[in-house]
């Protein structure tokens, strides 16, 4: 008799133990779920720096090709419309028309990362001319945007990136 009254408590005392573990993991599995869609925006956000530093990269290495159209100041001044160029790959340009194809690829793929940016370039030459076909200034761009809150319905906060390069 005192074996059975015992095997009942334990199933009473077991039937709570895995409501109450039922709970703990919900509540354990939701934190893991918020925790989840944070580490996806903060990916983003590190994918959008990546794909901005990238377009950077290739206008960066665009200007060094084109050193003429630098020191014209070809190159200067505020980015973020998708301007439509000539295709040089496909055509003979002059280095302005060069400097518009590149800053037009710049353009597309800075829309294309964050939609919402606006960059502004300026090259600010040291010697004044371009020697041996060399740049010798130092060029600044600037990308400016908002990336969206972490927190529902949070203000978006204002980013910006800024590199110094001599082309």
């Amino acid at each position: 008799m005192n074996m059975a009254l015992t095997t009942r408590r334990q199933r009473g005392a077991t039937l709570i133990e895995v409501l109450v573990s039922v709970v703990v993991s919900s509540v354990g599995l939701l934190g893991l779920a918020g925790l989840m869609a944070t580490t996806a925006k903060i990916n983003q956000g590190a994918y959008q720096r990546t794909q901005v530093g990238l377009a950077v990269q290739a206008l960066v290495e665009s200007m060094h090709v084109n050193p003429a159209a630098v020191a014209q100041g070809s190159y200067d001044g505020a980015r973020g419309n998708a301007a439509a160029g000539v295709d040089c790959r496909m055509h003979a340009c002059n280095a302005a028309a060069r400097a518009g194809d590149d800053l037009a690829r710049f353009d597309r793929a800075l829309a294309v990362a964050l939609p919402d940016a606006k960059a502004r370039l300026k090259c600010d030459p040291s010697a004044g001319a371009v020697v041996a076909d060399v740049y010798d200034g130092v060029c600044r761009i600037e990308i400016d945007w908002s990336e969206r809150a972490l927190a529902k319905g949070g203000e978006p906060s204002p980013q910006s990136l800024v590199w110094v390069f001599q082309p």
